[in-house]
């Protein structure tokens, strides 16, 4: 992805500031964490303790929602680190945790326009 398609993509999909475990995993390593930020498109995580990554830039990712009882699964793929936190970008995320991120961000927002504009965004992101 080119720097300014990355810019335009932060521009559609807004952050949510959001506390909440998480593991990540990549080639039999896995790794506890806590989210700072999620979107859309994206998750922004602690740098965990130990991290190391192999030069396969995705991930698997579990983040732990209300009492562990239902969670976010996605695949992710690397993009940056700044702060001791580690960005990455949504390259896979199947249904079931797309409507407990759908729910998540809508609660989030003000505005229920906001959303949908979001998800039109969403779907036109290649």
């Amino acid at each position: 992805m080119s720097e300014s398609q990355e810019q335009q993509e932060r521009r559609l999909f807004s952050r949510i500031l959001f506390s909440a475990d998480c593991t990540i995993s990549q080639d039999g390593f896995m790794w506890s964490s806590s989210v700072q930020d999620i979107s859309l498109k994206g998750v922004l995580i602690q740098k965990p303790e130990g991290f190391s990554m192999s030069d396969n830039r995705e991930f698997d990712a579990k983040i732990n929602l209300a009492g562990d009882q239902h969670c976010i699964t996605m695949t992710l793929e690397f993009t940056n680190e700044h702060d001791n936190a580690l960005g990455f970008r949504c390259i896979n995320i199947d249904i079931e945790s797309m409507s407990h991120l759908k729910r998540l961000v809508e609660l989030n927002f003000a505005d229920e326009s906001l959303l949908h504009r979001e998800l039109s965004a969403l779907s036109s992101v290649h």
